[in-house]
């Protein structure tokens, strides 16, 4: 089998799907803390989109690049907090995403290096001793799994506000009750 084929493959997929649950939010919600955090989480959808891009371009990006002795490897964490976040808010839904698209880009492009690699072949990295088909395997499950939050975003989020708006009244009326 051609991992590097197969790997492309999933990248452009998910990568295809993460745009796609992204654009199921309608765009006044993109900056907007979504209702039930419980659900839906806690971050506004772009947050999401910037994270991802952050991930794989300071974590694997450069993991990939290691494996073809282009890099060292890669430690720590990157900086995703409320401060770095804050000073990113402000980007376009547009900017963001070509952002993270590039970044993919590279990444896919970068697969053309591995047709002839031992993708079982571990390496010390961030994750511990891993090989290849790990830290690219890591990537596509980290874009499902916020692509994910995006998709519950795109499908419940007017549902999720009414019932939260339902709460909020009901307990109003509890209080009024409570207080005559």
């Amino acid at each position: 089998m051609n991992w590097a084929d197969w790997f492309r493959k999933q990248l452009s997929t998910s990568g295809e799907s993460f745009e796609w649950a992204l654009n199921a939010i309608q765009p006044e919600h993109h900056r907007e803390l979504p209702p039930n955090p419980k659900y839906l989480g806690k971050w506004p959808p772009l947050r999401h989109v910037w994270h991802v891009e952050q991930y794989e371009r300071v974590i694997a990006f450069p993991s990939m690049r290691m494996f073809l002795d282009e890099e060292g490897p890669v430690r720590g964490a990157f900086d995703d907090d409320d401060n770095a976040w804050s000073v990113c808010s402000t980007l376009t839904s547009a900017k963001l995403l070509a952002q993270f698209h590039a970044t993919r880009e590279q990444q896919i492009k970068l697969l053309d290096r591995f047709v002839e690699f031992n993708w079982d072949n571990p390496r010390d990295t961030n994750w511990g001793e891993k090989p290849l088909s790990f830290v690219v395997t890591k990537t596509f499950q980290h874009t499902y799994e916020h692509g994910d939050t995006l998709l519950r975003m795109g499908l419940w989020w007017e549902e999720e506000r009414e019932l939260e708006l339902l709460r909020e009244e009901r307990k109003i009326k509890r209080l009024a009750k409570k207080s005559t």
